[in-house]
């Protein structure tokens, strides 16, 4: 297994307790999407088996395999969790994952132009936003249906609507 195929899910926080507990910031859509998808791994690629064990202002709280106390725990604060990424489910309607997508060409919606590339996606609490690297300066396009042409995966493209609506809005300098 790579690196490359893993995606990051979480990190572990404080111990919680003195059990050996600790807390777990969750990158998925609930505290116990982290060990939902499979087998958990750190940066080297050792597993890390979890039980979860509950909630502590929307932290996950898990034991560790072998952890029996908060001293042990502590070593293990800063630790951030990945899975395989094929673990994860098939999405439909056309979403797709942001891994998937970072990186890709961003083109005008007739196929003309290249505008640049996907350098990152936000998300402020509004709606994902797609931050665009591109020679004219990098700039933020909301993923909406409306910006949104469609995506060719296959070709490593994304093709949007509404360029020159979003091209001088938020240019960084």
């Amino acid at each position: 297994m790579r690196f490359e195929d893993c995606i990051c899910v979480g990190l572990i926080g404080s111990p919680h307790g003195v059990k050996g507990y600790v807390k777990v910031k969750h990158f998925t859509e609930s505290p116990r999407g982290v060990t939902a998808y499979g087998e958990v791994f750190n940066y080297k690629m050792e597993k890390i088996i979890l039980d979860f064990k509950g909630l502590s202002k929307n932290l996950g709280i898990y034991s560790i395999k072998g952890i029996t106390n908060r001293d042990l725990a502590e070593s293990f604060r800063g630790i951030k969790l990945f899975v395989k990424k094929n673990n994860l489910p098939s999405l439909t309607n056309g979403d797709v994952y942001h891994f998937d997508i970072i990186g890709l060409n961003v083109i005008d919606k007739d196929g003309n132009r290249k505008l640049g590339t996907i350098k990152n996606i936000l998300n402020f609490g509004a709606g994902d936003i797609a931050e665009i690297l591109s020679n004219e300066g990098d700039f933020f396009v909301p993923l909406m249906p409306n910006d949104l042409d469609h995506i060719d995966s296959k070709k490593g493209t994304i093709f949007l609507s509404n360029f020159d609506k979003w091209k001088n809005i938020n240019k960084f300098r």
